[in-house]
C-alpha cells in the first residue's frame, strides 16, 4: 500500500481525535460557530462550522472500493425451507457482514449487499472470512413440506470494483462461472 494512502488514512484519525478533543478555536474561522448545549462530551467552548461535524463523520469519500454481495440460490431456499428460514438466513449474513465491517458500511438493496470500504485488500480478506462463516451456518434438516433436506452449505458471490457497477458486473461474471460447473 502507498504511503500516501496511509499518511491520509492517519490524518483522518488525527482530524478525528481533534474533533473529539475539542481543540478548535474560533479566531481559527470566523465562520465557524460555538456548540452550546449539546451534551454529546463537547464543552460550552467548543466551536464547530455548520457542517463540521457532518464532514468528519462522514467516511463515504474516502472509502474508494465497494463489493456487491449476495446469497446463492436464496430464492430456491426461500420455496424449500420458507419466509422465516430465508428471513433469518438474511439477518445472520447481515450480521457477519456488520462484524466484518461495522454497520454504517453494509446497505442492503434488495437482494444483495453493497459494501464499501478504503483499501480493495482489506475489503476481499473480509469477504473471505464472511464467506468461510457463511459456508457454516446450518439450514434445517427437513424442509417446510416435513421432508429430510439435501440443501447444500451457504455460499455467497461478490464482486469487488472501484464503483457499484464495476462491483456488479464482477459479481455476475463469478456467478456466471460458479454455475456453469
Amino acid at each position: 500500500m502507498p504511503s500516501s494512502n496511509h499518511s491520509s488514512s492517519s490524518a483522518i484519525v488525527v482530524e478525528l481525535a481533534g474533533f473529539r478533543s475539542g481543540e478548535r478555536s474560533s479566531s481559527a474561522n470566523p465562520s465557524f460557530r460555538t456548540a452550546k448545549g449539546y451534551s454529546g462530551g463537547i464543552s460550552d467552548s467548543r466551536v464547530l462550522s455548520p457542517n463540521h461535524q457532518a464532514d468528519m463523520l462522514s467516511m463515504r469519500r474516502h472509502l474508494s472500493y465497494q463489493a456487491s454481495v449476495e446469497i446463492d440460490k436464496y430464492d430456491a431456499i426461500r420455496a424449500e425451507f420458507g419466509e422465516a428460514v430465508a428471513t433469518r438466513l438474511v439477518k445472520q449474513i447481515r450480521e457477519l457482514l456488520n462484524k466484518e465491517y461495522g454497520k454504517l458500511r453494509v446497505h442492503r438493496y434488495r437482494r444483495l449487499y453493497v459494501i464499501r470500504h478504503r483499501s480493495v485488500e482489506g475489503l476481499i480478506s473480509s469477504l473471505l472470512r464472511v464467506q468461510f462463516h457463511a459456508h457454516q451456518i446450518e439450514l434445517p434438516s427437513v424442509n417446510k413440506a416435513g421432508e429430510e433436506s439435501t440443501a447444500k452449505p451457504i455460499t455467497l458471490t461478490w464482486g469487488v470494483g472501484r464503483t457499484t457497477t464495476e462491483a456488479e458486473v464482477e459479481r455476475l461474471r463469478r456467478r456466471r462461472q460458479k454455475f456453469r460447473r
